[in-house]
């Protein structure tokens, strides 16, 4: 995690902006290899491939795991056509039904959970508990989307199939640029491989010094991944695994797969207001310990009569 900034203020008191903690250090491998012009552009052709489609549709099979555990399985049926429709099921592995539906009617996401919203850790208590409780089958969020300014794959993770996020963006479809792409620095040739007949060109895509990493199975044919896998290099690695299948290209999707409205008596979820939940002026910060980046450990307590500056960031 990122050192504690802090500095001595006039007044010696202690000010607490935010806090919060990293899973743990970011490790540079220092892996990435110097860019491969002719790997760069097989990364290039599946990217204007998936925006240059009319519709694109696809299942993906979704594993995330870290230190041997798996953290979420779950199945993805996307379905995308221009100019500005989406619609995802996302299904974890082992239920017969969708937990979570994403449907984008060209300028509004609509997310609905037709077995009952997940519960969130504030709605386990208080105000927030009374209204899971009472409306958890009739939820739903809206949002404004107009085309390339929204991400569907950030939105999957709150679909109630595990906290994930699929590695190719599907808004790359609609013209969206994920913020990752700016700090992209090397794509390299890996091997050639035969899987059911394909001919698959295997890359691999270095972010940030090789601190997140994609390797690509594109088919020769379409420039589109069969498989994926990202890691994310924390203190440990965090793994992520992606199969596509029953891929179609410009196909006719029906219009209704992109619509929705809540029936009468549904209720907008909202999240809590942002100030919510914050220490009142005045009150003591409680006090806790964490890991610094050049070693050993701090705690608050120990920068007592200073001002602290707490920034949280996250690798990729």
């Amino acid at each position: 995690m990122n050192r504690i900034l802090r500095w001595t203020a006039s007044t010696g008191s202690l000010v607490l902006l935010a806090a919060a903690a990293l899973a743990g250090d970011t490790q540079k491998s220092g892996r990435a290899s110097p860019d491969d012009p002719e790997a760069h552009a097989l990364y290039d052709s599946m990217v204007q491939t998936i925006r240059d489609a009319k519709s694109l549709t696809w299942v993906s099979d979704y594993r995330w795991e870290a230190r041997g555990q798996t953290l979420g399985h779950a199945t993805y049926r996307i379905w995308l056509q221009k100019p500005n429709f989406a619609r995802v099921e996302a299904t974890r592995v082992g239920e017969d039904s969708p937990s979570g539906i994403l449907i984008g009617d060209g300028g509004t996401f609509w997310i609905h959970w037709p077995n009952g919203k997940p519960r969130y850790q504030w709605e386990e208590k208080g105000k927030y508990a009374e209204d899971w409780s009472q409306n958890r089958w009739r939820f739903y969020i809206k949002k404004a989307a107009p085309a390339a300014a929204l991400s569907i794959g950030h939105e999957v993770g709150g679909l109630g199939a595990g906290m994930s996020m699929t590695i190719v963006d599907p808004s790359t479809f609609h013209g969206y640029t994920d913020s990752l792409q700016a700090y992209l620095d090397g794509v390299r040739n890996v091997r050639e491989e035969t899987e059911h007949g394909e001919t698959l060109e295997v890359i691999e895509v270095s972010f940030m010094d090789h601190q997140r990493s994609w390797l690509l199975w594109l088919a020769r044919k379409d420039h589109l991944p069969r498989k994926l896998e990202e890691t994310v290099r924390v203190s440990y690695e965090i793994k992520t695994y992606e199969t596509w299948t029953d891929i179609q290209q410009n196909v006719e999707v029906p219009l209704d797969k992109f619509q929705w409205k809540p029936p009468a008596g549904w209720k907008e979820w909202k999240e809590p207001p942002l100030e919510e939940g914050l220490l009142a002026a005045g009150t003591a910060a409680p006090d806790f310990e964490l890991n610094e980046s050049v070693g050993g450990k701090i705690r608050l307590s120990d920068l007592r009569g200073k001002s602290v500056l707490f920034f949280k960031w996250r690798v990729g």
